[in-house]
């Protein structure tokens, strides 16, 4: 999946951003508070309506490419007021209710063709009205079977947070690779399988370290490009942990520097190795048409990292990234065509290219424009 350009209005907040246009790397920049973060939530809040959530108040407008298809889904939920008013009193059900709001219109257009045509209660599916279905779910959501949705619901699996992973790797994992191992080396004995699996990142790397997949030696070395003292990384089970009971039989990661005798292993490695680690695996291990969001690119990542994460973030792989930063280094070391200005004035954000600001040529020179320019110093008007 590429997200080409979204239209977002949430009514319930009274914020809204006008059309921004994606490439495949995108570095949204600007002050803290001016809508960076909110743009990354607004397109995980897509994925959860493709996942049958229902928002208060909002409306948007997303076009997309998805199995080589071009998409345009639209729609709008209705806005209510009153369901911050939810009594103890009330039973689950009455709660439910007050927290689902229906759908007030939703359109899917595949290649200019009316795929879904929905006004409140009325549905239509390629020219076909559709009996009665739930007014709180998307048809995505609903219909995500048919042949010609499944592709948008698939694609919308594809986008994740990258800041919401957790680092170590969760009872769930662990339980997961334990129990399941045979059966995963089964179903994912080759990388494409592994990287088109639901897996989380933590498991990936796991399977393929245990298959001994030359991928894991081109993780292993563009992590030791950045961190010139480790000479070394594998995953195994730790007998020696402290929480050996809960790592029991999970291969967790171990780091040896050099001229360190002892591994370091995985709740001594700081969090700035250990993230920039996961960002490596996510980019290698990582199905093609992913949509990963980023959000501060900066934080917990040293200054030694930036270089290669940036040069990485360009590998040509079907990949799509939308980051946030306002850190001077990462600015200046990512190209400016990449670059989307973000500025709000109320509860309208705008995001704009560098070259609609005529921009210097170089990228020394774009960045210190870019930093004296006063959409970017002000950032938020009222």
């Amino acid at each position: 999946m590429q997200i080409n350009n979204i239209t977002y209005h949430d009514h319930y907040l009274e914020w809204r951003y006008e059309n921004i246009y994606f490439s495949n790397l995108n570095l949204l920049v600007g002050v803290s508070g001016v809508g960076k973060t909110q743009i990354l939530n607004s397109i995980m809040n897509l994925k959860k309506i493709a996942k049958g959530d229902s928002l208060n108040g909002l409306e948007w407008d997303v076009i997309f490419t998805s199995d080589n298809h071009l998409y345009r889904w639209s729609g709008e939920f209705e806005k209510k007021t009153d369901n911050e008013f939810i009594f103890e009193t009330e039973d689950s059900n009455e709660i439910a209710s007050k927290r689902k709001y229906k759908l007030n219109r939703e359109f899917l257009y595949k290649n200019n063709k009316t795929i879904i045509e929905r006004h409140q209660n009325r549905i239509t599916f390629k020219g076909q009205e559709l009996p009665k279905l739930s007014p709180f779910e998307s048809s995505i959501a609903i219909l995500g079977e048919e042949d010609d949705i499944l592709p948008v619901r698939e694609g919308f699996n594809k986008v994740f947070y990258s800041n919401k992973l957790n680092q170590n790797p969760s009872s769930n994992d662990i339980f997961e690779f334990i129990v399941n191992k045979d059966l995963f080396v089964n179903k994912c004995s080759s990388l494409v399988e592994i990287q088109e699996s639901s897996l989380s990142i933590a498991l990936k790397l796991a399977l393929i370290y245990d298959l001994n997949l030359e991928i894991f030696n081109e993780i292993k070395n563009s992590f030791m490009n950045i961190f010139s003292q480790v000479e070394d990384i594998k995953l195994e089970a730790d007998n020696d942990n402290a929480h050996k009971a809960k790592f029991s039989g999970f291969p967790i990661i171990k780091i040896k520097e050099k001229g360190v005798s002892n591994w370091i292993t995985q709740e001594r490695i700081s969090s700035g190795m250990l993230r920039t680690l996961i960002h490596i695996s996510e980019l290698y291990l990582s199905a093609e048409g992913t949509v990963i969001l980023i959000d501060e690119f900066e934080n917990s990542l040293g200054i030694n990292c930036i270089d290669i994460l940036s040069n990485l973030l360009s590998e040509k792989r079907q990949l799509q990234f939308i980051i946030t930063s306002h850190h001077p280094y990462i600015i200046n070391n990512i190209s400016m065509e990449h670059w989307k200005i973000v500025t709000r004035k109320g509860g309208v954000v705008t995001a704009r290219n560098a070259q609609d600001f005529n921009l210097g040529q170089s990228r020394h020179q774009a960045f210190m424009q870019l930093i004296n320019l006063d959409e970017y110093r002000e950032g938020i008007t009222a």
